[in-house]
């Protein structure tokens, strides 16, 4: 019965068991009782380094998965929106999805403190002490280097701790400084869907037009007749199917699928003229003017018999600062038209509010 391997020698409670383990050892004889404290000893030093090894190794792992295009300096994430506030960046904001409410604006950044940013909102939003303890979800996007067109985008997600308005001029929110700041390079362009009612009006004209005598591609006064235009004759026939910030995808049919092989050619260059519904007043409409590359042209699967252009933005217009009838051409910036995602991503917003999400 003693002789089982997990018996423990009773003699090893008894008194005078270290003054016996101590003498074994000085007669070089290994007793039971001291093979006991010796396998207690090594075994709890064992488990100790090993336990320390664990944990070690899970607090580099949990540092290791902070994602590289997290920023979660105080200093840094106060500098950015410092350089933010000298530029006069445009923050989005947008109720966070549990809230809700699917409200939608932006606002102008007006001050950053050591723990809060002071954001203003135009006098048409209809702010109340009722968002204090909301969040919001926000981003905007920002050129470090104003001599080049590379910006960056960031996100955000802070608690609105305070709201002032005014009525008939303005009203202040009050957000807490983020603790981290998401930084993207270039932001995936949404691409939405619109509706016939956003399209007010759609022109198309091909490179070699625009650029030939005696027209001007900063004068669009001398472009003429567009080759293929949205008007109530031909609307049955065009059909915006999507757009992003990046490219739109256009179908055709009857006339205008005709006119559109002709004109559409994947490899080839065309000026667009795009005017959508402005998604903060309906009844006002924001005019894009694009150059455009056609990149695809799709299969004739179509039951009506359409079929549906690639297009991908290469530059847009904007008015020049000397003379508004005149336009200044600008290439895409990261990747796209900014206006033109804006434009999107307000569109979303309003399709997510009417599924109730």
């Amino acid at each position: 019965m003693h002789d089982a391997p997990w018996f423990v020698p009773s003699a090893l409670f008894d008194p005078g068991w270290v003054d016996r383990m101590r003498n074994s050892i000085a007669v070089s004889d290994f007793s039971p009782e001291a093979a006991i404290i010796t396998a207690v000893f090594f075994g709890g030093f064992a488990v100790f380094v090993a336990f320390a090894f664990l944990v070690k190794s899970r607090s580099t792992g949990e540092v290791r998965l902070t994602p590289l295009t997290w920023i979660t300096q105080p200093d840094t994430i106060r500098d950015i929106f410092q350089s933010a506030l000298r530029r006069r960046s445009k923050i989005r904001l947008t109720f966070s999805r549990d809230e809700s409410m699917g409200a939608f604006t932006d606002a102008a950044l007006s001050e950053v403190y050591s723990d809060s940013l002071i954001l203003e909102l135009s006098a048409g939003v209809q702010a109340n002490r009722g968002w204090i303890g909301k969040r919001v979800e926000c981003d905007f996007r920002l050129r470090q280097d104003p001599t080049t067109e590379q910006w960056n985008f960031y996100t955000f997600v802070a608690e609105i701790t305070d709201v002032r308005v005014v009525p008939g001029q303005f009203a202040q929110i009050t957000v807490s400084l983020p603790r981290c700041l998401e930084m993207e390079q270039k932001r995936a362009f949404l691409r939405v869907e619109p509706g016939r009612a956003d399209v007010r009006e759609l022109d198309i004209w091909p490179e070699t037009h625009v650029r030939g005598d005696p027209h001007r591609p900063d004068d669009p006064e001398t472009w003429g007749h567009p080759d293929l235009t949205l008007t109530e004759t031909t609307a049955p026939d065009i059909n915006l199917d999507n757009v992003s910030g990046g490219g739109m995808r256009l179908s055709l049919r009857g006339d205008a699928l005709r006119t559109g092989l002709t004109l559409l050619v994947p490899g080839r260059r065309v000026y667009l003229f795009l005017r959508l519904t402005d998604r903060q007043a309906a009844d006002e409409s924001i005019l894009f003017r694009l150059a455009c590359q056609v990149m695809n042209v799709y299969a004739a699967d179509a039951p009506d018999g359409s079929r549906a252009f690639g297009l991908r933005f290469v530059g847009f217009g904007e008015p020049a600062a000397d003379n508004a009838a005149r336009l200044g051409w600008k290439a895409p910036q990261g990747g796209g038209v900014p206006a033109v995602d804006d434009w999107a991503y307000a569109k979303h917003l309003d399709m997510y509010r009417a599924r109730g999400k």
